[in-house]
């Protein structure tokens, strides 16, 4: 398989850089690409991280979002090469590296190099996966970690052992230094893995596995007590919290969005931290104010980022606000209803056959509901079950052409 998996992620980089490169060239960024851009010069500058929107003497130090994905666009910055391009090229080899990780995943789920090759395919030609890297989210760098956190899931239970388990704790790590939520999906194949594990035996890999993940994040949560006096993890959940509960997401077409832009500017004695408690609270207030008006609030967050709320507005609105070609984003968007009822037929597959336990290749799906469910929706929350999504209709996909 190695062969031509290697082919399959080759074709899927120099789409990815066919992308970048030709259709979204001169295209700028904003927003989180924006910040993601400017926090990687100033990472590659020394400058630390600061806040990379704020202009006022000194440095303002920032936890708004967790840190692993513009240290790794800084590498090019390091050695002079800080433009977008620059980023977005770092971004494709991120793409590629998600085609080889849905692939190997393919492979284990299907049972069958076949598989693992329709998956591979798929994923190098999905527009949902190729928009990614030309807008700098993160989503590009935590799309292949969760990837390959699945993949050290189904390696951990299939053969136990501390090596496997460390491993499967570094990536949860990795990925929650990219997406603060990814710790929920740890917690979430922690549960998944123990039901497969020998017991009491498994308890000693699933405690590896934790320890392991705690480690891999404790130099962030040091830094964060050290500049907040408080060990966490991000301080977005503040705004997220405060723009997610507010009178137009709960009353008006914004329903369900995240449509009230709080003001985030600190001030001497009140850092990010604080100012982000504050938010929070008034959100949380506001929810609990009106927590008649929260289930239909929620079930239209769920309907946004699964995209079966008004898909046609909600399309043009994603490729506005995340930067990305809108004929390509279109185009994906149509694949993915595509591909949704092959996925179920690829779970019944899956679950009759007995490849592999579901439990953990869903384990992202249940993490989206979470995520939306308690933020805001929008269908870039909807990334990590699209890996699920791509493997089990190739699995439907594999068992159509045999």
């Amino acid at each position: 398989m190695r062969r031509p998996l290697a082919l399959i992620v080759a074709a899927g980089l120099a789409l990815r850089l066919v992308y970048v490169l030709v259709v979204m060239r001169g295209v700028p960024v904003g927003g989180d690409g924006l910040e993601f851009h400017i926090l990687a010069n100033q990472l590659a500058d020394g400058d630390g991280y600061i806040q990379p929107l704020v202009v006022a003497p000194g440095h303002v130090a920032t936890a708004d979002k967790p840190p692993l994905y513009p240290l790794l666009l800084a590498l090019p910055s390091l050695f002079g090469w800080k433009t977008l391009v620059a980023h977005r090229v770092v971004s494709c080899l991120m793409g590629a590296a998600l085609v080889a990780g849905v692939g190997l995943l393919g492979r284990r789920v299907g049972g069958s190099e076949r598989v693992g090759l329709i998956a591979a395919g798929v994923a190098a030609v999905y527009p949902l996966f190729v928009v990614l890297d030309g807008s700098l989210r993160s989503e590009s760098l935590y799309a292949p970690l969760i990837a390959f956190t699945l993949l050290a899931a189904y390696r951990l239970v299939d053969r136990p052992s501390f090596g496997r388990a460390a491993v499967l704790g570094l990536l949860v790590g990795l990925a929650t230094l990219t997406r603060s939520e990814a710790l929920i999906l740890g917690g979430l194949l922690l549960v998944a893995c123990a039901l497969h594990l020998p017991r009491p035996e498994g308890l000693k890999f699933t405690a590896t596995m934790s320890v392991v993940a705690i480690v891999v994040l404790a130099p962030w949560l040091a830094r964060n007590w050290a500049e907040f006096d408080r060990p966490l993890l991000s301080t977005n959940s503040g705004s997220l919290a405060y723009g997610a509960n507010c009178h137009a997401a709960y009353y008006s077409g914004l329903i369900g969005t995240w449509p009230c832009y709080p003001r985030l500017t600190v001030a001497p004695g009140r850092d990010e931290a604080d100012l982000s408690a504050t938010l929070r609270h008034d959100g949380l207030r506001y929810a609990g104010d009106h927590a008649g008006r929260l289930p239909a609030v929620v079930a239209v967050r769920l309907a946004r980022t699964f995209d079966v709320w008004s898909p046609a507005s909600a399309t043009r609105l994603e490729a506005d606000i995340g930067d990305r070609d809108l004929t390509t984003y279109r185009a994906g968007v149509v694949m993915y209803f595509l591909l949704l009822p092959l996925a179920a037929a690829g779970a019944v597959m899956v679950r009759r056959r007995r490849l592999a336990p579901l439990g953990i290749l869903l384990a992202p799906v249940a993490l989206v509901v979470v995520v939306s469910a308690l933020g805001y929706g929008t269908p870039r929350f909807r990334v990590p079950a699209e890996i699920p999504l791509v493997v089990l209709a190739s699995v439907a996909i594999a068992r159509v052409r045999a």
